[in-house]
Protein backbone atom coordinates (compact mmCIF):
# COMPACT_ATOMS: atom_id res chain seq x y z
CA UNK A 1 0.00 0.00 0.00
CA UNK A 2 2.96 2.29 0.92
CA UNK A 3 4.89 1.85 -2.80
CA UNK A 4 1.35 2.56 -4.26
CA UNK A 5 0.84 5.49 -2.65
CA UNK A 6 4.35 6.66 -3.08
CA UNK A 7 3.67 6.41 -6.97
CA UNK A 8 0.84 8.21 -7.26
CA UNK A 9 1.79 10.82 -5.40
CA UNK A 10 4.65 11.03 -7.64
CA UNK A 11 2.79 11.01 -10.32
CA UNK A 12 0.60 13.72 -9.12
CA UNK A 13 3.33 15.59 -8.57
CA UNK A 14 4.73 15.24 -12.35
CA UNK A 15 1.24 16.02 -13.60
CA UNK A 16 1.31 19.50 -11.72
CA UNK A 17 5.25 20.36 -12.87
CA UNK A 18 3.56 19.59 -16.27
CA UNK A 19 1.66 22.69 -16.23
CA UNK A 20 2.37 26.57 -17.18
CA UNK A 21 1.11 27.98 -14.07
CA UNK A 22 2.24 26.79 -10.93
CA UNK A 23 2.11 28.38 -7.36
CA UNK A 24 4.78 27.20 -5.40
CA UNK A 25 5.82 27.74 -1.86
CA UNK A 26 8.47 26.42 0.04
CA UNK A 27 10.54 26.15 3.21
CA UNK A 28 14.58 25.12 3.91
CA UNK A 29 15.39 24.96 7.71
CA UNK A 30 18.84 24.08 8.50
CA UNK A 31 20.00 23.57 12.66
CA UNK A 32 23.21 23.08 14.25
CA UNK A 33 23.18 21.99 17.57
CA UNK A 34 26.54 21.82 19.81
CA UNK A 35 25.96 20.62 22.82
CA UNK A 36 28.53 21.15 26.04
CA UNK A 37 28.18 17.48 27.38
CA UNK A 38 30.25 14.85 28.25
CA UNK A 39 30.02 12.46 25.41
CA UNK A 40 31.35 11.93 22.03
CA UNK A 41 28.79 13.32 19.93
CA UNK A 42 28.19 16.61 20.63
CA UNK A 43 27.82 17.94 16.83
CA UNK A 44 24.09 17.58 15.80
CA UNK A 45 23.08 18.87 12.38
CA UNK A 46 19.56 18.79 11.14
CA UNK A 47 17.47 19.96 8.09
CA UNK A 48 14.01 20.19 6.62
CA UNK A 49 13.29 20.63 3.24
CA UNK A 50 9.15 21.31 2.70
CA UNK A 51 7.71 22.71 -0.79
CA UNK A 52 4.10 22.99 -2.25
CA UNK A 53 2.82 22.79 -5.29
CA UNK A 54 -1.14 24.12 -6.41
CA UNK A 55 -2.77 24.28 -9.88
CA UNK A 56 -6.32 24.60 -10.23
CA UNK A 57 -7.37 22.82 -7.57
CA UNK A 58 -4.78 19.97 -7.40
CA UNK A 59 -2.21 19.93 -4.81
CA UNK A 60 1.30 18.33 -3.90
CA UNK A 61 3.35 18.38 -0.88
CA UNK A 62 6.60 16.97 0.10
CA UNK A 63 9.03 17.30 3.34
CA UNK A 64 12.38 15.31 3.58
CA UNK A 65 14.56 15.16 6.70
CA UNK A 66 17.97 14.66 7.36
CA UNK A 67 19.13 14.23 11.37
CA UNK A 68 22.49 13.62 11.79
CA UNK A 69 22.53 12.49 14.40
CA UNK A 70 19.09 12.34 15.47
CA UNK A 71 18.70 15.42 18.68
CA UNK A 72 17.29 14.33 21.74
CA UNK A 73 16.13 17.11 24.28
CA UNK A 74 17.20 14.99 27.08
CA UNK A 75 21.20 15.34 28.28
CA UNK A 76 20.34 12.13 29.67
CA UNK A 77 20.01 10.30 26.74
CA UNK A 78 23.67 10.69 25.29
CA UNK A 79 25.01 9.38 22.54
CA UNK A 80 28.57 7.49 22.67
CA UNK A 81 28.80 5.31 19.39
CA UNK A 82 27.08 6.54 16.66
CA UNK A 83 24.57 3.65 15.10
CA UNK A 84 22.71 3.54 12.34
CA UNK A 85 19.14 3.69 14.04
CA UNK A 86 20.39 7.40 15.31
CA UNK A 87 20.75 8.37 11.79
CA UNK A 88 17.26 9.48 10.10
CA UNK A 89 17.26 10.31 6.41
CA UNK A 90 13.84 10.42 4.74
CA UNK A 91 10.46 11.94 3.61
CA UNK A 92 8.99 13.25 6.77
CA UNK A 93 5.71 14.14 5.12
CA UNK A 94 3.78 13.36 2.09
CA UNK A 95 0.92 14.29 0.49
CA UNK A 96 -1.36 14.54 -2.97
CA UNK A 97 -4.70 16.64 -2.49
CA UNK A 98 -7.91 18.12 -4.66
CA UNK A 99 -9.97 20.73 -4.04
CA UNK A 100 -12.73 22.28 -5.94
CA UNK A 101 -15.81 24.59 -4.54
CA UNK A 102 -17.16 23.48 -1.19
CA UNK A 103 -15.58 20.15 -1.87
CA UNK A 104 -11.92 18.55 -0.72
CA UNK A 105 -9.63 15.14 -0.63
CA UNK A 106 -6.00 14.64 0.26
CA UNK A 107 -4.27 11.85 0.97
CA UNK A 108 -1.01 11.36 2.42
CA UNK A 109 0.42 12.90 5.89
CA UNK A 110 -2.58 14.52 7.63
CA UNK A 111 -2.62 17.78 10.22
CA UNK A 112 -6.17 17.62 11.10
CA UNK A 113 -8.74 18.69 14.64
CA UNK A 114 -11.85 17.94 15.63
CA UNK A 115 -13.53 20.92 17.78
CA UNK A 116 -11.18 22.14 20.38
CA UNK A 117 -9.14 18.68 19.78
CA UNK A 118 -10.16 16.85 22.96
CA UNK A 119 -11.53 14.24 20.96
CA UNK A 120 -9.17 13.49 17.79
CA UNK A 121 -6.08 16.02 17.10
CA UNK A 122 -3.37 14.99 14.19
CA UNK A 123 -0.55 16.73 15.05
CA UNK A 124 3.47 16.75 15.62
CA UNK A 125 4.81 18.34 19.13
CA UNK A 126 8.47 18.85 17.92
CA UNK A 127 9.01 19.84 21.49
CA UNK A 128 7.98 16.90 23.17
CA UNK A 129 9.55 14.71 20.40
CA UNK A 130 6.36 12.66 19.81
CA UNK A 131 4.66 12.59 16.25
CA UNK A 132 0.91 11.85 16.39
CA UNK A 133 -0.13 12.49 12.63
CA UNK A 134 -1.73 9.69 10.82
CA UNK A 135 -1.20 9.41 7.38
CA UNK A 136 -4.49 7.86 5.09
CA UNK A 137 -7.21 9.84 3.96
CA UNK A 138 -8.95 12.54 4.52
CA UNK A 139 -12.36 14.18 3.04
CA UNK A 140 -14.02 17.90 3.65
CA UNK A 141 -17.21 19.54 2.78
CA UNK A 142 -17.87 22.91 3.83
CA UNK A 143 -21.00 24.87 2.17
CA UNK A 144 -24.58 24.41 4.09
CA UNK A 145 -22.82 22.41 6.45
CA UNK A 146 -19.01 21.51 7.67
CA UNK A 147 -18.19 17.71 6.84
CA UNK A 148 -14.65 16.13 7.92
CA UNK A 149 -13.98 12.64 7.84
CA UNK A 150 -10.72 11.09 8.48
CA UNK A 151 -8.98 7.05 7.93
CA UNK A 152 -5.03 6.20 8.73
CA UNK A 153 -2.72 5.03 10.10
CA UNK A 154 -0.16 5.93 12.68
CA UNK A 155 3.20 4.04 13.83
CA UNK A 156 2.21 1.59 17.18
CA UNK A 157 4.85 2.29 20.00
CA UNK A 158 4.61 -1.43 20.88
CA UNK A 159 4.93 -2.68 17.44
CA UNK A 160 7.41 -1.30 14.80
CA UNK A 161 5.88 -3.28 12.41
CA UNK A 162 2.32 -2.43 12.86
CA UNK A 163 0.51 0.92 12.75
CA UNK A 164 -2.10 1.63 14.66
CA UNK A 165 -5.38 2.91 12.85
CA UNK A 166 -7.65 6.43 13.15
CA UNK A 167 -10.97 6.94 11.79
CA UNK A 168 -13.84 9.21 12.49
CA UNK A 169 -16.31 12.13 10.85
CA UNK A 170 -17.45 15.29 12.43
CA UNK A 171 -20.26 17.21 11.41
CA UNK A 172 -21.24 20.79 12.40
CA UNK A 173 -24.05 23.31 11.50
CA UNK A 174 -23.26 26.64 11.53
CA UNK A 175 -26.14 28.93 12.50
CA UNK A 176 -26.53 32.99 12.32
CA UNK A 177 -25.55 33.18 16.01
CA UNK A 178 -24.72 29.48 17.00
CA UNK A 179 -22.47 26.25 16.11
CA UNK A 180 -23.47 22.28 16.75
CA UNK A 181 -22.03 19.59 15.99
CA UNK A 182 -21.51 15.46 16.38
CA UNK A 183 -19.29 13.00 15.42
CA UNK A 184 -17.31 9.78 16.74
CA UNK A 185 -13.53 8.24 16.35
CA UNK A 186 -12.45 5.15 16.34
CA UNK A 187 -8.84 4.04 17.47
CA UNK A 188 -7.15 0.49 17.17
CA UNK A 189 -3.94 0.54 18.89
CA UNK A 190 -1.53 -2.35 18.86
CA UNK A 191 -0.89 -4.17 22.10
CA UNK A 192 1.46 -7.49 23.31
CA UNK A 193 -2.20 -9.96 23.73
CA UNK A 194 -3.85 -8.29 20.43
CA UNK A 195 -5.49 -5.10 20.25
CA UNK A 196 -7.80 -2.29 22.14
CA UNK A 197 -10.76 -0.93 20.43
CA UNK A 198 -11.72 3.06 21.53
CA UNK A 199 -14.95 4.31 20.58
CA UNK A 200 -15.72 7.34 21.13
CA UNK A 201 -19.09 9.74 20.79
CA UNK A 202 -18.91 13.50 21.07
CA UNK A 203 -21.39 16.58 20.46
CA UNK A 204 -20.10 20.14 20.59
CA UNK A 205 -22.90 23.32 20.99
CA UNK A 206 -21.84 26.93 20.99
CA UNK A 207 -23.54 30.35 20.49
CA UNK A 208 -22.82 34.08 20.49
CA UNK A 209 -25.32 36.86 20.98
CA UNK A 210 -24.39 40.28 21.35
CA UNK A 211 -21.81 40.36 24.06
CA UNK A 212 -22.41 36.84 25.46
CA UNK A 213 -20.54 33.68 24.05
CA UNK A 214 -20.96 29.82 24.79
CA UNK A 215 -19.34 26.76 23.69
CA UNK A 216 -19.31 23.56 25.32
CA UNK A 217 -18.03 19.71 24.48
CA UNK A 218 -19.09 16.58 25.62
CA UNK A 219 -17.97 13.11 24.48
CA UNK A 220 -18.31 9.16 26.02
CA UNK A 221 -15.52 6.70 25.10
CA UNK A 222 -15.77 2.76 25.51
CA UNK A 223 -12.52 1.15 25.91
CA UNK A 224 -12.35 -3.02 24.79
CA UNK A 225 -9.55 -4.96 25.71
CA UNK A 226 -9.69 -7.43 21.85
CA UNK A 227 -7.53 -10.24 22.72
CA UNK A 228 -7.64 -10.14 26.31
CA UNK A 229 -11.10 -11.05 27.93
CA UNK A 230 -10.17 -11.08 31.35
CA UNK A 231 -10.09 -7.14 30.98
CA UNK A 232 -13.06 -5.48 31.47
CA UNK A 233 -14.01 -2.39 29.26
CA UNK A 234 -13.67 0.35 30.71
CA UNK A 235 -15.83 3.38 30.34
CA UNK A 236 -14.79 6.97 29.87
CA UNK A 237 -16.04 10.83 29.78
CA UNK A 238 -15.22 14.32 28.86
CA UNK A 239 -17.01 17.63 29.27
CA UNK A 240 -15.88 20.84 28.77
CA UNK A 241 -17.67 24.72 28.56
CA UNK A 242 -17.18 27.79 29.07
CA UNK A 243 -18.42 31.42 28.30
CA UNK A 244 -17.73 34.91 28.32
CA UNK A 245 -19.34 38.51 28.63
CA UNK A 246 -18.37 42.00 27.54
CA UNK A 247 -19.93 45.14 29.38
CA UNK A 248 -17.99 47.58 27.54
CA UNK A 249 -14.39 47.78 29.11
CA UNK A 250 -14.70 44.74 31.81
CA UNK A 251 -14.81 41.33 30.35
CA UNK A 252 -15.72 38.44 32.71
CA UNK A 253 -15.76 34.33 31.58
CA UNK A 254 -16.24 31.08 33.33
CA UNK A 255 -14.87 27.78 31.90
CA UNK A 256 -15.89 24.01 33.45
CA UNK A 257 -13.65 20.96 32.72
CA UNK A 258 -14.40 17.28 34.09
CA UNK A 259 -12.03 14.34 32.17
CA UNK A 260 -12.70 10.77 33.50
CA UNK A 261 -10.83 7.91 31.88
CA UNK A 262 -10.47 9.51 29.14
CA UNK A 263 -6.79 9.67 28.16
CA UNK A 264 -5.88 8.62 24.67
CA UNK A 265 -3.05 9.54 22.27
CA UNK A 266 -4.34 11.72 19.64
CA UNK A 267 -5.87 14.51 21.57
CA UNK A 268 -5.25 17.88 23.32
CA UNK A 269 -7.50 18.36 26.67
CA UNK A 270 -8.08 21.60 27.37
CA UNK A 271 -6.76 22.21 31.40
CA UNK A 272 -8.88 25.11 32.31
CA UNK A 273 -5.98 27.40 33.75
CA UNK A 274 -3.97 30.38 32.91
CA UNK A 275 -0.50 28.34 33.23
CA UNK A 276 -1.66 25.35 31.63
CA UNK A 277 -1.12 23.14 34.59
CA UNK A 278 -1.94 19.65 34.99
CA UNK A 279 -3.48 18.44 37.92
CA UNK A 280 -0.27 15.97 38.76
CA UNK A 281 2.82 16.36 37.38
CA UNK A 282 2.91 12.16 37.22
CA UNK A 283 -0.28 11.96 35.41
CA UNK A 284 -2.21 13.33 32.25
CA UNK A 285 -4.89 15.10 32.80
CA UNK A 286 -7.54 13.51 30.98
CA UNK A 287 -7.76 10.65 33.37
CA UNK A 288 -9.07 12.10 36.52
CA UNK A 289 -9.29 15.95 36.63
CA UNK A 290 -12.14 17.93 37.02
CA UNK A 291 -11.88 21.68 37.90
CA UNK A 292 -13.11 25.63 37.32
CA UNK A 293 -11.98 28.61 36.01
CA UNK A 294 -12.71 32.40 36.25
CA UNK A 295 -10.96 35.34 34.88
CA UNK A 296 -11.77 39.56 34.11
CA UNK A 297 -9.97 42.01 32.49
CA UNK A 298 -10.87 45.32 32.82
CA UNK A 299 -9.28 48.45 30.22
CA UNK A 300 -9.55 51.02 33.16
CA UNK A 301 -7.80 53.87 30.59
CA UNK A 302 -6.53 54.13 26.96
CA UNK A 303 -3.89 53.80 29.75
CA UNK A 304 -4.01 51.38 32.02
CA UNK A 305 -5.61 47.87 32.13
CA UNK A 306 -5.95 44.99 35.01
CA UNK A 307 -6.58 41.20 34.35
CA UNK A 308 -7.13 38.50 37.14
CA UNK A 309 -6.96 34.73 36.31
CA UNK A 310 -8.28 31.91 38.87
CA UNK A 311 -8.67 27.97 38.56
CA UNK A 312 -8.86 25.19 40.86
CA UNK A 313 -9.04 21.69 39.89
CA UNK A 314 -9.56 18.17 41.87
CA UNK A 315 -9.76 14.52 41.63
CA UNK A 316 -12.53 12.55 41.80
CA UNK A 317 -11.32 11.48 44.98
CA UNK A 318 -10.34 14.49 46.40
CA UNK A 319 -6.83 13.05 46.83
CA UNK A 320 -5.20 15.52 44.54
CA UNK A 321 -5.82 19.66 44.30
CA UNK A 322 -4.51 22.22 42.18
CA UNK A 323 -4.90 25.94 42.23
CA UNK A 324 -3.64 28.64 39.61
CA UNK A 325 -3.60 32.33 40.07
CA UNK A 326 -2.64 35.12 37.99
CA UNK A 327 -2.89 38.84 38.09
CA UNK A 328 -1.24 41.38 35.63
CA UNK A 329 -1.54 45.28 35.89
CA UNK A 330 -0.23 47.08 32.71
CA UNK A 331 0.48 50.83 31.64
CA UNK A 332 1.44 51.72 28.12
CA UNK A 333 2.11 55.12 27.39
CA UNK A 334 3.88 56.92 24.07
CA UNK A 335 7.42 56.64 25.59
CA UNK A 336 6.95 53.91 28.08
CA UNK A 337 5.13 50.57 29.32
CA UNK A 338 5.09 48.74 31.99
CA UNK A 339 3.64 46.15 34.12
CA UNK A 340 3.34 44.14 36.66
CA UNK A 341 2.46 40.22 37.11
CA UNK A 342 2.07 37.98 39.94
CA UNK A 343 1.71 34.42 39.75
CA UNK A 344 0.70 31.38 42.20
CA UNK A 345 0.46 27.53 41.23
CA UNK A 346 -0.22 25.31 44.51
CA UNK A 347 -0.61 21.30 44.05
CA UNK A 348 -1.18 19.19 46.95
CA UNK A 349 -2.65 15.50 47.09
CA UNK A 350 -1.26 11.94 47.89
CA UNK A 351 -0.21 9.64 45.28
CA UNK A 352 0.41 5.37 45.51
CA UNK A 353 4.69 4.78 45.76
CA UNK A 354 6.51 1.82 44.15
CA UNK A 355 6.13 -0.55 47.81
CA UNK A 356 2.21 0.09 47.56
CA UNK A 357 2.69 2.94 50.60
CA UNK A 358 0.65 6.40 50.46
CA UNK A 359 3.00 8.92 49.72
CA UNK A 360 1.46 12.46 50.63
CA UNK A 361 3.20 15.56 48.40
CA UNK A 362 2.67 19.84 48.36
CA UNK A 363 4.68 22.04 46.03
CA UNK A 364 4.05 25.77 45.56
CA UNK A 365 5.25 27.88 43.18
CA UNK A 366 5.10 32.25 43.50
CA UNK A 367 6.87 34.11 40.65
CA UNK A 368 6.57 38.04 41.16
CA UNK A 369 7.91 39.86 37.47
CA UNK A 370 8.41 43.35 36.21
CA UNK A 371 8.26 44.42 33.01
CA UNK A 372 9.54 47.34 31.23
CA UNK A 373 9.87 48.75 27.62
CA UNK A 374 11.15 52.06 26.19
CA UNK A 375 13.63 53.25 23.26
CA UNK A 376 17.21 53.91 23.46
CA UNK A 377 18.15 55.47 20.77
CA UNK A 378 14.87 55.50 18.91
CA UNK A 379 15.54 52.06 19.38
CA UNK A 380 12.65 49.84 21.44
CA UNK A 381 14.32 48.13 24.52
CA UNK A 382 11.88 45.53 26.82
CA UNK A 383 12.93 44.44 29.83
CA UNK A 384 11.82 41.51 32.09
CA UNK A 385 12.61 40.15 35.35
CA UNK A 386 11.28 37.31 37.63
CA UNK A 387 11.72 35.76 41.07
CA UNK A 388 10.28 32.83 41.31
CA UNK A 389 10.04 30.80 45.07
CA UNK A 390 9.51 27.38 45.12
CA UNK A 391 8.19 25.49 47.71
CA UNK A 392 8.14 21.49 48.49
CA UNK A 393 7.79 18.71 51.06
CA UNK A 394 10.77 16.39 50.68
CA UNK A 395 9.41 12.62 51.16
CA UNK A 396 13.13 11.77 51.78
CA UNK A 397 13.37 13.90 54.76
CA UNK A 398 10.54 13.26 56.61
CA UNK A 399 8.20 15.78 54.96
CA UNK A 400 10.14 18.22 55.47
CA UNK A 401 9.60 21.48 53.84
CA UNK A 402 12.63 22.68 51.21
CA UNK A 403 12.51 25.99 49.14
CA UNK A 404 14.65 27.69 46.58
CA UNK A 405 14.74 31.27 44.26
CA UNK A 406 14.90 30.95 40.39
CA UNK A 407 15.93 34.84 40.01
CA UNK A 408 15.84 35.75 36.19
CA UNK A 409 16.38 38.62 33.93
CA UNK A 410 15.88 39.30 30.31
CA UNK A 411 16.41 42.16 28.00
CA UNK A 412 15.56 42.80 23.93
CA UNK A 413 16.50 45.25 21.76
CA UNK A 414 15.19 45.36 17.92
CA UNK A 415 18.18 47.34 15.88
CA UNK A 416 16.28 46.78 12.30
CA UNK A 417 16.58 43.59 10.87
CA UNK A 418 18.41 42.30 13.73
CA UNK A 419 16.96 41.49 16.89
CA UNK A 420 19.25 40.51 20.01
CA UNK A 421 18.35 38.87 23.62
CA UNK A 422 20.52 38.69 26.72
CA UNK A 423 19.09 36.15 29.41
CA UNK A 424 20.75 35.12 32.83
CA UNK A 425 18.67 33.50 35.55
CA UNK A 426 20.16 31.28 38.86
CA UNK A 427 18.79 29.28 41.48
CA UNK A 428 20.03 29.16 44.96
CA UNK A 429 18.40 28.08 48.05
CA UNK A 430 19.19 30.73 50.61
CA UNK A 431 21.06 34.13 50.33
CA UNK A 432 24.44 32.78 52.20
CA UNK A 433 24.73 30.17 49.16
CA UNK A 434 24.94 32.74 46.08
CA UNK A 435 28.38 31.64 45.51
CA UNK A 436 27.81 27.86 45.43
CA UNK A 437 24.41 27.98 43.16
CA UNK A 438 23.45 27.38 39.54
CA UNK A 439 23.77 30.35 36.97
CA UNK A 440 22.63 29.97 33.31
CA UNK A 441 23.26 33.13 30.70
CA UNK A 442 22.43 33.19 27.25
CA UNK A 443 21.98 35.60 24.36
CA UNK A 444 20.23 35.11 21.08
CA UNK A 445 20.65 36.65 17.75
CA UNK A 446 17.82 36.98 14.79
CA UNK A 447 19.03 38.73 11.88
CA UNK A 448 16.41 39.16 8.80
CA UNK A 449 18.76 38.10 5.88
CA UNK A 450 17.57 38.95 2.59
CA UNK A 451 13.73 39.21 2.36
CA UNK A 452 12.34 35.53 2.78
CA UNK A 453 15.77 34.07 5.20
CA UNK A 454 16.58 34.60 9.17
CA UNK A 455 19.19 33.50 10.98
CA UNK A 456 18.73 32.74 14.85
CA UNK A 457 22.30 32.56 16.51
CA UNK A 458 21.90 31.36 20.35
CA UNK A 459 24.82 30.69 22.55
CA UNK A 460 24.87 29.81 26.18
CA UNK A 461 22.84 28.18 28.81
CA UNK A 462 19.53 27.56 29.78
CA UNK A 463 17.94 25.91 32.75
CA UNK A 464 15.41 23.42 31.67
CA UNK A 465 12.56 22.63 33.68
CA UNK A 466 9.19 21.28 33.54
CA UNK A 467 7.24 21.75 30.45
CA UNK A 468 3.10 21.50 30.23
CA UNK A 469 1.37 21.06 27.10
CA UNK A 470 -1.94 19.02 25.98
CA UNK A 471 -2.51 17.76 29.63
CA UNK A 472 0.90 16.07 30.10
CA UNK A 473 4.19 17.34 31.86
CA UNK A 474 7.79 16.89 31.04
CA UNK A 475 10.71 17.85 32.25
CA UNK A 476 13.20 19.09 29.33
CA UNK A 477 16.60 19.04 30.30
CA UNK A 478 19.19 22.07 30.52
CA UNK A 479 21.05 22.84 27.50
CA UNK A 480 24.76 24.42 27.56
CA UNK A 481 26.40 25.07 24.24
CA UNK A 482 25.36 26.82 20.75
CA UNK A 483 21.85 26.99 18.08
CA UNK A 484 22.49 27.80 14.85
CA UNK A 485 19.06 27.86 12.75
CA UNK A 486 18.79 29.02 9.05
CA UNK A 487 15.31 28.90 7.71
CA UNK A 488 14.44 30.42 4.15
CA UNK A 489 11.06 30.81 2.00
CA UNK A 490 10.67 30.82 -1.34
Amino acid sequence: MRQILVIWLLLCAGLLLAQTTLQVNGLNEAQLVYRDVPDSLRMYFKDSFSFNLAYRGFGFGMKFISELPKYRSSQSDLLDELEAKDLKVGFDELYVSYEKGPWMIKSGTLYETFGSGMVFRSYEDKEFDQDHRIKGFQFKYDDLFRLKAIYGGISSPNDANALDLSYGVDIEYPGSFYKIAAGAVGFRNKTAFGYDQSDVFFARLGFNYSSFSFWSEAAMRELYHRGSPALKPVSGKAFIAGADYSLGPVLVGAAFKNYDQFQYRQQDVFLANYHGETLADSQASALDEQGVQGWIGWDISDNWNVEANYAEAWSSDDLRKMNDLFGALEYSGDALSAGFEWSHIEKTGSETGAMGQLNHYWQKEVTPALNLGFDVCTKPLSLKTEFKLVEKENINTGYETVSHYEPRIQADIALGKVSLSAATGSKWEDFDSLMDSRYWANVEAKIGLFDHSELLVFAGSEAGGKVCRNGMCRFVAPFSGLRVELSTRF
